[in-house]
């Protein structure tokens, strides 16, 4: 399943890099933009948001849901553009 993952840190302790990193832990995954990727994950979205919000402090923002197609978007990379064409189901 994809998912899309998108977040907001706010004050006071933003570990952007600990929520990134564990992001980016997933086999394949792909940058959208800002604050927001794309992920290919066998878990639920309410398993990656229970993982994710380990590294939150109690005010940050998180979103976890399903992505399928159709979908469409404008002024992404080729590379971006790629993955959604081979991974979107």
């Amino acid at each position: 399943m994809v998912y899309i993952v998108s977040y907001d840190l706010i004050e006071p302790g933003q570990r952007y890099d600990d929520l990134i990193n564990l992001i980016k832990q997933e086999k394949v995954w792909a940058k959208l933009g800002g604050s927001a990727y794309l992920i290919e994950s066998s878990m639920t979205a309410v398993e990656l948001r229970d993982r994710y919000k380990e590294v939150l402090d109690g005010n940050d923002k998180l979103y976890v849901g399903a992505v399928t197609t159709p979908a469409a978007w404008y002024g992404l990379s080729d590379q971006v553009s790629e993955w959604i064409k081979n991974n979107l189901r």
